[in-house]
């Protein structure tokens, strides 16, 4: 495997729990590298897959389509993170949800049942995968609670604010169903920001 995509993983990981390198490569070894052009899928609705996807390189959006065929932005992730249907792998039932690739993109894809495996011997797989799921709880605690107390301005600034270069990279429509309002709105906003400059 390539040095940078050891180090890279190496580097997240301790970021929450310490894990000693053996235990890395480990799974490492047990995983796979995939390459995904733009507007590719990681997984899509109706699938079943065991795979957790560590991105090593790029952005994904996260996203529903209801009945109508309206389409929900959940999240984005960007290097450095981790991405799945978590409710898919625990209830080991097809995904509901759609992973895209924005733009070229790398992944380490880990099989989910690997670690569960992992886990039972060591205790610091569990702590990661706590670790893990703390983090995306946060985050959607956080944007439900951002839909509620801030305005469209508001929440397009901490948008912005928390991720600079994502307004250049990700399709306008998808930021503003991520924020909660129509693509004429966030037009209308960003035209008043950049008016002000």
């Amino acid at each position: 495997m390539d040095e940078y995509v050891l180090e890279n993983l190496k580097k997240t990981v301790k970021q929450l729990v310490f894990l000693p390198d053996e235990e890395i490569e480990n799974i490492i070894s047990h995983s796979i590298i995939k390459e995904y052009f733009t507007n590719e899928y990681f997984l899509r609705a109706g699938e079943m897959s065991r795979n957790i996807g560590f991105i090593i390189e790029g952005l994904f959006r996260i996203y529903y389509i209801d009945m109508e065929g309206n389409e929900y932005i959940k999240n984005f992730k960007s290097t450095g993170h981790f991405m799945s249907s978590m409710a898919a792998l625990l209830l080991n039932e097809p995904s509901k949800l759609n992973i895209q690739a924005l733009e070229p993109s790398k992944v380490i894809c880990i099989n989910y049942d690997t670690i569960l495996k992992l886990a039972e011997q060591n205790i610091l797989w569990q702590k990661l995968l706590r670790k893990s799921a703390e983090i995306d709880y946060l985050e959607k605690e956080k944007r439900e609670s951002d839909l509620l107390y801030f305005d469209v301005k508001e929440r397009y600034l901490n948008f912005i604010k928390e991720h600079p270069d994502w307004a250049e990279r990700i399709q306008q429509q998808y930021i503003a169903s991520y924020l909660g309002m129509t693509p004429e709105t966030l037009s209308r906003i960003r035209s008043k920001s950049i008016c002000k400059k």
